[in-house]
């Protein structure tokens, strides 16, 4: 993958060559035919592909076998339909030892059959490519012929994507990574020449190159060169696209291990505080300079004009003679305000002060941006405004003030400086534009709530590295030209805009709609954290433009129900699909559809926030969100009295988490419960899972959804809110909610074999067998088990079963138990079967339309 772009210092020990697998060379017929003129069974034909719902076919291949198929078809195959006559295959393959390249075709072919240490080597890839491409634009071909062009490579696109998605879910840990990644790059690659020739901006099979290079291999490097899970987890979310993937995978960070000791995927603690441990630092260790102490009297009367407080900065001669005071900034004052991690050490939770080391320091960062670096620093001082001097720590009243005008220091500066220690370490000369920003967009500063509105707010965003101080706007610009003449850099380029706007769109958006939305802020809140988690409604509120100060005229425990409050009343309102978010829910009645937090990953919510449908909005009540939903009933299978719950212990699901169900139709559905949809509770109480609500006989389930199945054979999935019934407002139901689910809708062969074993239980429900089970439950009151008659009822029900298992002659049944049986158990039929005869599945009523009203709490 030697196209691929790298950060100017690799972490050892460096990419590894791709190996040459494939065990004959590509045959130079049609790409999208090449599976019609492959001779061996195990490999489906392109339409089994485009449906298949399973990985059935790609478990029986040999991984020799399919490594060889993969890279001959996908890889070289694709090379040869996109660059045609420019395509040589000996310009890809290279003997290790020595490193030399092979360039007549007929020696190349000879060649390959040699005992050899063969590699693929994409090193003469983009100037190919670069000439393919200008060939292309000077082709003297009509419009339309263009677009049958354009389709054509997206029809190989998306038949490489089925491909690769299927390798990836099919879990096939024998097979080197190495394979798929290269054949993902090279896709990747060609989409975005593709995109740039055609006139399109449609990246639409990015998550499955992506896909190929989230393995665990790839996290392991990404660890020993200092990411910590949390950030790898951010990354694989996050990033869009496999040439970034690759770049922060070999990009050396400098970060101490003992930083991240105890960080999880869920949660990076090398930035969290405890405010009753915090140490406020010197600039450096043994520095024994007294502490700055602000005039917080002064500070406090600004405030209450409605002003801002600043600091006028004199450096002395020594640090004792250091001058500071405060003054009240004016339209005319110039000053930075200071952008900061507390855990650098620049905060201070006990007092408004800071080591005089720090602030003469500061006043010498922020003489350059203040225009002013040759002026003589006795002749002038600087303006600075820090939030550990500048907001005060106590009375509480005075500390309310300065949260409710947050956003007017950021606002106001003429620059925003940005201290984090990860980048103040860099040294960026000779660092081109694009690592640059990459190591911006991986800074601890990054996944910090606060920092979101301290890098949103300003006109000038600068961030200051070893030597100098340098701004993202313009770093952005560079990179932006960077990518519309390199397309080799193209991919990475895509990632860093994508940052970049989620980041600066709130306030400074290049081009459209300004306005800021919910959805903008959920999506620019994930992976992002806070050591006070009463601050995150203040951060949402001033990105959103509410009322501050009504948020904080309470107690901090109900400041979330207070942003929810302010929310519903803004024209956007409150978006209906919040409900399917994934997290803790508030407690208070009429508040607990409403999430706790949004700092939680997004996984899981459907549909889109933003969405401007006529059912888009939530409307807030005192009972609960009135909301427009699809919705159907949902409960356990009835079965007669006196069955047993699991005979033989064979039930086909033991997930408590998860369950078959059938509408009145006879689709299938499987449900997955995800997350709780209250405040959470103990994870040992089964009320919790998914069967334990459902199991529930007191309460009347229904399953609410974004929007209806379209039932049009296509394998759909759908997030949902597990809901009971409670009660009725002006004749809308009321419901509470218990789980966040998945839904998905079986299609194919798997529910051909679903209803299958549905209808052979019901032979089983009919047979006298049934029956005198129901006897023996109604006349023995002892246990069943204890019976003397059960063991001979359970005897001969297995052999029933079993039989009609065996009897099944139906051609698709008998293929579909074949395709889904990938273990090749006999009891696998029977198993499914057992399941449905004891009611181990779910029924569900008549779909409800989208604009049936709900009341949800």
């Amino acid at each position: 993958m030697e196209h691929l772009l790298l950060p100017r210092e690799v972490a050892a020990p460096g990419p590894s060559a791709v190996p040459y697998v494939c065990k004959q060379p590509y045959d130079g017929g049609p790409f999208l035919t090449y599976l019609a003129r492959q001779e061996d069974p195990d490999i489906p034909t392109i339409d089994e592909l485009l449906i298949s719902t399973d990985f059935a076919w790609l478990l029986r291949i040999p991984p020799s076998n399919l490594e060889s198929f993969l890279q001959t078809w996908l890889f070289f195959g694709l090379l040869k339909e996109v660059l045609g006559d420019f395509f040589d295959p000996s310009q890809y393959v290279i003997d290790a030892k020595p490193q030399q390249q092979r360039r007549s075709l007929s020696k190349f072919l000879s060649w390959l059959s040699k005992e050899s240490r063969l590699e693929v080597n994409t090193g003469k890839l983009l100037p190919t490519l670069r000439t393919w491409m200008k060939q292309v634009e000077h082709s003297a071909i009509s419009p339309s012929e263009k677009q049958v062009q354009y389709k054509h490579i997206r029809d190989c696109l998306l038949t490489a994507s089925n491909f690769l998605q299927a390798v990836a879910y099919s879990d096939r840990s024998d097979l080197n990574p190495l394979i798929t990644s290269s054949i993902a790059s090279l896709c990747e690659l060609v989409e975005l020449a593709t995109n740039q020739l055609y006139g399109t901006d449609d990246n639409g099979y990015t998550g499955a190159w992506r896909l190929s290079y989230k393995q665990p291999q790839n996290a392991v490097q990404m660890r020993e060169n200092g990411f910590c899970p949390y950030q790898i987890h951010r990354i694989q979310n996050l990033i869009l696209t496999l040439s970034t993937y690759h770049y922060l995978k070999w990009m050396k960070r400098d970060v101490p291990s003992t930083r991240h000791e105890y960080c999880t995927e869920t949660a990076c603690l090398a930035n969290q505080i405890t405010l009753g441990r915090y140490v406020t630092k010197h600039r450096q260790e043994g520095c024994g300079c007294t502490d700055f102490l602000v005039d917080i009297e002064e500070v406090i009367r600004i405030l209450s004009r409605g002003s801002l407080p600043l600091l006028h900065i004199k450096p002395g001669t020594d640090l004792n003679n250091l001058c500071v005071d405060v003054v009240e900034a004016t339209s005319s004052l110039k000053y930075v305000a200071l952008s900061h991690i507390w855990a650098d050490g620049l905060g201070n939770p006990y007092a408004n002060a800071l080591p005089r080391c720090q602030l003469r320091f500061l006043s010498e960062l922020i003489r350059p941006l203040l225009s002013m670096p040759e002026a003589p620093i006795s002749d002038q001082g600087t303006y600075l405004w820090i939030d550990t001097l500048c907001c005060p720590v106590e009375p509480p009243e005075a500390k309310r003030m300065a949260l409710s005008q947050m956003k007017v220091p950021y606002t106001g500066a003429s620059h925003v400086l940005v201290l984090d220690s990860s980048l103040r370490d860099v040294d960026t000369s000779g660092l081109d534009p694009i690592e640059i920003c990459i190591r911006i967009f991986t800074s601890g500063w990054m996944r910090r709530l606060w920092t979101l509105q301290e890098g949103a707010l300003p006109e000038n965003l600068v961030f200051q590295f070893k030597t100098t101080a340098l701004d993202l706007r313009r770093l952005w610009l560079e990179v932006a030209k960077i990518g519309e003449s390199d397309i080799g850099k193209r991919a990475i380029v895509l990632d860093i805009t994508v940052l970049y706007q989620g980041l600066r769109h709130f306030f400074h958006a290049e081009k459209g709609d300004k306005s800021v939305d919910l959805e903008s802020v959920d999506h620019a809140l994930e992976f992002r954290s806070v050591s006070v988690l009463s601050d995150e409604p203040l951060l949402i509120g001033g990105l959103l433009e509410l009322d501050i100060s009504h948020i904080l005229n309470g107690s901090m425990q109900t400041r979330m129900h207070r942003l929810w409050s302010l929310i519903n009343s803004t024209p956007r309102g409150i978006p209906k699909n919040i409900l399917f978010s994934r997290g803790a829910r508030l407690r208070q009645p009429g508040f607990r559809w409403a999430p706790a937090s949004l700092l939680t990953p997004k996984g899981g919510r459907d549909g889109n926030l933003r969405s401007r449908d006529a059912n888009y909005k939530g409307y807030l009540t005192s009972a609960g969100l009135q909301v427009r939903l699809a919705a159907c009933a949902i409960q356990m299978a009835s079965a007669p009295k006196g069955l047993p719950r699991n005979p033989w212990n064979m039930s086909g699901n033991t997930d408590d988490n998860s369950i078959f169900c059938r509408d009145g139709s006879g689709s299938w559905f499987l449900i997955y419960g995800k997350y709780h949809g209250s405040q959470e509770q103990d994870p040992d109480d089964e009320q919790m899972s998914l069967r334990g609500s459902l199991r529930n006989a007191s309460r009347s389930h229904t399953l609410l959804l974004p929007e209806a199945f379209k039932f049009d054979g296509s394998p759909e999935i759908r997030s949902g809110l597990l809901v009971h019934d409670d009660d009725e407002l002006d004749g809308i139901p009321k419901v509470a909610s218990d789980l966040i689910v998945e839904v998905g809708i079986k299609v194919g062969k798997t529910q051909t074999l679903l209803e299958a074993a549905f209808q052979t239980s019901r032979l089983l429900l009919a047979d006298d067998i049934t029956a005198r089970y129901a006897e023996l439950a109604i006349e023995d009151e002892r246990t069943q088990k204890d019976h003397p008659a059960y063991a001979t009822l359970e005897a001969q029900l297995a052999e029933k079963l079993f039989a009609l298992a065996e009897n099944i002659d139906d051609p698709q049944i008998l293929e579909a138990i074949k395709t889904n049986n990938t273990r090749g158990t006999k009891t696998f039929f029977p198993v499914l079967t057992a399941s449905a005869y004891i009611g181990d599945y779910c029924e569900l009523g008549s779909m409800m339309p989208g604009d049936t009203e709900w009341c949800v709490d």
